[in-house]
């Protein structure tokens, strides 16, 4: 048997790949719905590295962000942050990750979750393919986006809570001094202000 195809065999780890530039309540949201729906049994924040090929002034180091995703996630069950890409050749690819992850962890089934606005170019991803093959891909709904998952066998959509802002707003407000504590996760509240306004 291909290594992954056990997928189906116990539970699910669903796996949030991002920048979290910085983690939000919209982010903890998605990950605490998948739990209390049981479609998750556990989800892994999979913080992205700085990409060395291009330069973003407004994105933190890869370490400090998955700090904030630790403090933010603290004693929440079921949520964990993972820093599994740190360690990866750059550009990190998903489906790279993805094997890195079968290998280490033989037979656990894992679960993709991505926006809805990742769907379109779902096809344009490096082995999307065998990403489909291996994978189950729960899609939460963007603000905005009308979402088609038509043609895909293993995407699910799921009706996750919008969040009216993004990280880039968020990080605006910071700039501008504005409260931003209903956005973000209370926990993390001080060290996003601390790390995102220096």
């Amino acid at each position: 048997m291909e290594q992954g195809k056990e997928k189906k065999s116990g539970p699910v780890i669903g796996l949030f790949f991002g920048s979290f530039n910085p983690i939000h309540n919209g982010h903890v949201g998605i990950a605490r719905y998948l739990l209390e729906k049981r479609l998750c049994a556990e989800v892994w924040f999979v913080v992205s590295p700085c990409n060395p090929f291009k330069v973003d002034r407004f994105l933190l180091p890869e370490t400090e962000r998955f700090e904030i995703v630790k403090v933010a996630i603290k004693g929440i069950p079921g949520m964990k942050a993972c820093d599994i890409e740190f360690s990866m050749p750059k550009p990190s690819y998903t489906v790279d990750t993805l094997r890195v992850l079968f290998d280490r962890y033989p037979g656990q089934q894992f679960a993709l979750i991505i926006g809805g606005d990742n769907v379109p170019d779902f096809p344009k991803w490096k082995d999307h393919r065998w990403i489909e093959g291996h994978c189950d891909i729960f899609v939460y709904p963007r603000l905005g986006i009308i979402t088609s998952i038509e043609g895909f066998t293993n995407m699910t959509f799921v009706d996750a809570p919008l969040f009216p802002l993004s990280a880039t707003e968020i990080r605006e407000m910071i700039r501008k001094g504005d409260d931003i504590s209903s956005l973000v996760p209370s926990e993390a509240l001080s060290l996003i202000w601390k790390l995102y306004s220096k």
